[in-house]
């Protein structure tokens, strides 16, 4: 009886789960915060270059780094301003299709270091880290033609996430 009890439990525990992870909006709170994520999440279309690696990145579910290079240069300085008055100042390196470098983010009157990487694909997609580790921000640029806009997911350590939408600009001269 008491095995019987156990087994009813476990089952009822494993139902719960896949019925639970199978809700859109079982991982996010806020269902705009999510179509926002799902709307960033902008892969490319297979490169015809090494078949070797792009196989190793789907395997590796980094489908976004397989993507079609662009025809202008992305790597250079960046500047983005985000609507919270946030800015990020960023020295991107470009590898194909893979973005990644560092530069500064300044909120108000604070600077500090930020780290960023990501691809590109139908537009710019970054990540950027300030240097003390205490936000992530997802960065989503329209790089079609000048002028850059684009949308941005701010987490923050000790507050909800965040969205907002940004200008983004690359200095002429470099790259």
């Amino acid at each position: 009886m008491k095995s019987a009890l156990i087994i009813l439990v476990v089952l009822l525990c494993a139902l719960s789960l896949v019925e639970a992870q199978s809700n859109p909006h079982y991982t996010m709170k806020d269902p705009a915060i999510r179509q926002m994520e799902m709307s960033m999440n902008m892969q490319g279309t297979p490169m015809v270059t090494d078949p070797a690696i792009r196989e190793m990145l789907i395997s590796m579910n980094m489908p976004q780094y397989a993507g079609n290079v662009p025809a202008e240069a992305i790597a250079g300085n960046w500047q983005l301003n985000l609507s919270d008055g946030t800015n990020i100042d960023l020295t991107l390196q470009q590898s194909g299709v893979a973005l990644f470098g560092k530069g500064k983010i300044t909120t108000g009157t604070v600077s500090q270091g930020a780290y960023a990487s990501g691809s590109l694909g139908n537009g710019m997609r970054l990540e950027v880290v300030p240097e003390s580790g205490t936000g992530l921000y997802l960065i989503s640029v329209d790089i079609s033609s000048p002028p850059y806009e684009g949308n941005y997911v701010a987490f923050l350590a000790g507050s909800e996430a965040q969205t907002g939408t940004l200008k983004a600009s690359k200095n002429p001269g470099n790259g």
